[in-house]
């Protein structure tokens, strides 16, 4: 049995290892003729413990549900043996002293008998695998005992194995340009705070935060020094916010921050004014954003919530429309969501508005960025969108995407563009000079969890008639969460149709390795966030050559986003990566510039 159990661990991946304990616990009761095998883990910080799996014979109550967090006092004096290394050892409750912790626990369960090992990794406490003998006592051997011990030391090895692969998880819940939350983690965090405000009667705010001016400076300075500024700004937000707090990163330059245990609602507005002040004068204080600008200034929108009585998006789009209160007024200041700011919500039902009449009257314009493999020919580029707005002028995807994307437009948006898209391929593969260019297309989450994905991508190749190995569709690590299998089948079936896959900002997420054997791929694109400093870091360095290395094991092609400089270019090579695009070859071009673009490449790689 032991040999059986040792095995099916040593083989399992991360993601089985809950089903192999389960499995486990049930070979271990059958074999010691148990009535229940459990297993216990210890919080981080040892104060508590919780039943975390359990198998149990028939007829025999299961304790699932009523054992959890557990304080470990209430273990008596096994705690203190487990700690030791030491297992615990009943052979017959009833013998226990009454009024003792272990009789008090054990006696109501109905126990008669119970062995319990601990789990431990560099003298740490990490659980308790346990039998117990509900219908009669039980002697244990020390065969038994020897046996539970070989058990146990595989359970706390594939634990570990696991924290170690839910540590890899956990990255996804932290923005790549700051190292802040981004939101999926601050959603989590807005709605734990909820549930402690209902608890403590304290109020909680939100924060909605934007760097005034920051796209005249990303247009001036570019990218890198944009994300520079992103960075700078997010660590003296952290600086002065107080402990148990959180600061995240929404998207662009909106950053959130969740304060909470808060007084009264006419004292939490002041905390909230005096903490807002003191996150504007750190920003203006910070001599590294000084240097890169001499005055960097902050719109901050506030919100105060008690309890759960408002939805967590609800709460951040209050504390947006507060902030957007600011900026008409030049910025650098703070707003409170009230009644009035119902015209801010106006203000989003015109968007909606505008973005319905964008569709019906084709004012979204495609650009395209090239794309080359070297040494340096353009196979084709990848398709950005802009909005000619009719009173506004051209709008980049910062202005609509976002709403855009809540508000579901982006499924009828991104239709139009792949369609758009397809149009052009048409065109260009008519051209013998430029049949063979390939064409990238962002999917949103959004648009390809929509049930007819496939149908209205198969109708769109049908009506263009055009050669589909030309089109790649950018998918990004997000899709790969829910539903992994229905995602597999969606990228099969248009696979089928010759459609090739790229999975975007490579890196930036978590795709377990097993899932991404598993897809249907055809290229990774490296997040432009680990080329930016690829020449100044060597830990962007190890994970670039990772990433390619393995591309490479997989299969695929590999291609870099936001090579700026000549410096990137050569260091990309050295490591392998033959395929790139950025701001060293070309910006975002529309169409007549872009085959203005090609029409140049193409004369000079003839006079080469």
């Amino acid at each position: 049995m032991v040999a059986t159990i040792s095995g099916a661990f040593a083989q399992a991946a991360a993601a089985e290892i809950d089903t192999v304990i389960d499995q486990a616990l049930a070979a271990i009761g059958h074999f010691y003729q148990a009535d229940r095998c459990y297993l216990f883990k210890f919080a981080d910080d040892l104060a508590t413990a919780s039943n975390t799996h359990e198998w149990c014979a028939a007829g025999v109550t299961s304790q699932l549900s009523e054992l959890q967090n557990l304080s470990s006092a209430e273990f008596g004096t096994w705690y203190t043996q487990w700690q030791a290394g030491m297992p615990a050892v009943i052979s017959d409750v009833q013998a226990l002293p009454p009024d003792s912790a272990e009789y008090q626990l054990l006696a109501p369960q109905g126990i008669q008998s119970l062995l319990m090992l601990p789990l431990r990794s560099h003298n740490r406490l990490l659980g308790m695998l346990g039998l117990d003998v509900v219908r009669c006592s039980q002697q244990w051997s020390n065969e038994h005992v020897a046996g539970m011990q070989l058990i146990a030391g595989n359970i706390c090895g594939a634990l570990l194995r696991q924290q170690v692969e839910r540590r890899a998880e956990s990255l996804a819940l932290f923005d790549p340009i700051t190292g802040l939350a981004n939101r999926q983690l601050l959603l989590d965090r807005i709605h734990q705070a909820q549930l402690q405000s209902n608890r403590s009667q304290h109020y909680s705010a939100l924060l909605f935060i934007d760097i005034d001016d920051f796209k005249t400076l990303n247009d001036s300075l570019g990218y890198n020094t944009g994300d520079r500024v992103l960075k700078l700004v997010g660590q003296a937000l952290a600086q002065v916010l107080p402990q148990g707090d959180t600061v995240g990163r929404l998207n662009a330059d909106e950053f959130l921050v969740l304060t909470e245990m808060l007084s009264c609602s006419r004292a939490a507005v002041e905390e909230v004014t005096a903490l807002a002040a003191q996150l504007q004068q750190s920003v203006l204080d910070s001599q590294a954003l000084q240097q890169i600008r001499p005055k960097n200034t902050l719109s901050i929108g506030a919100t105060l919530f008690l309890g759960d009585t408002q939805e967590v998006d609800v709460l951040i789009t209050q504390a947006d429309m507060a902030m957007h209160q600011v900026k008409p007024q030049g910025g650098d200041a703070l707003a409170f969501f009230d009644g009035e700011l119902q015209f801010q919500a106006s203000r989003r039902l015109l968007l909606a508005h505008e973005l319905r009449d964008a569709l019906a009257d084709d004012q979204f314009e495609l650009y395209f960025q090239p794309q080359l493999v070297h040494p340096g020919v353009v196979m084709g580029a990848e398709v950005l969108l802009r909005w000619r707005h009719p009173a506004r002028g051209l709008l980049g995807p910062y202005e609509f995407i976002d709403f855009a994307e809540e508000s579901g437009m982006i499924v009828a948006i991104g239709e139009q563009v792949l369609r758009k898209a397809c149009r052009q391929l048409a065109l260009w593969q008519q051209q013998p000079a430029r049949a063979q260019l390939e064409l990238s297309v962002n999917i949103s989450a959004r648009q390809f969890r929509q049930r007819d994905f496939v149908q209205v991508v198969q109708g769109i190749l049908k009506e263009t008639q055009i050669d589909a190995s030309a089109l790649k569709l950018e998918l990004t690590e997000s899709m790969l969460v829910d539903d992994f299998d229905h995602v597999v089948s969606k990228m099969q079936q248009l696979q089928l149709h010759g459609i090739r896959f790229a999975l975007d900002d490579f890196g930036t997420g978590y795709s377990s390795l097993v899932y991404l054997k598993r897809l249907p791929l055809y290229q990774l694109k490296i997040d432009r966030g680990f080329i930016d400093d690829l020449l100044r870091d060597e830990n962007e360095q190890a994970i670039v050559r990772t990433i390619i290395l393995l591309g490479q094991t997989l299969g695929l092609e590999v291609l870099a986003e936001g090579v700026e400089n000549a410096g990137q270019l050569k260091a990309l090579l050295q490591l392998g990566c033959y395929h790139y695009q950025g701001f060293h070859f070309a910006k975002p071009l529309p169409l007549a510039e872009f085959e203005q673009f090609l029409q140049q490449h193409l004369a000079t790689l003839h006079r080469l």
